[in-house]
């Protein structure tokens, strides 16, 4: 994606208001950054999918550079990013756990008498 055009309607934007057009020079200059960061911020919809994908992928320049402008203006995608990451750590460390303990089976001879009870019990 190529967005030097939004920074070009800014800058002709900032020009107007700086060139005496309108006094308003700062409200319509965070107007002008407010509408670029809207264009390239991804919905929070794409944002939640961006963020499960950087776990198991690099993003592209674009996609994390609109990841962070999102998370900067969104605080529900932030604390997204915060339960992504503590179920991240809690699933690793789980994993840890079930690979430390040793299995669990029964024995042949454990086997053997519960099958030899079975069979009592139905004669």
């Amino acid at each position: 994606m190529h967005f030097s055009w939004l920074w070009r309607v800014a800058l002709e934007e900032h020009y107007l208001c700086v060139s005496g057009r309108d006094m308003n020079w700062l409200s319509n200059l965070t107007t002008s950054v407010a509408r670029i960061a809207g264009v390239i911020s991804p919905s929070c919809k794409q944002a939640t999918r961006l963020q499960s994908q950087s776990m198991d992928r690099n993003l592209s320049l674009w996609e994390k550079l609109g990841l962070r402008i999102h998370l900067l203006l969104c605080k529900w995608c932030r604390r997204y990013r915060q339960q992504l990451g503590f179920l991240r750590s809690a699933a690793s460390q789980c994993d840890d756990h079930h690979v430390s303990q040793p299995s669990q089976g029964l024995s042949t001879e454990a086997r053997d008498r519960i099958k030899q009870k079975i069979k009592a019990s139905q004669q």
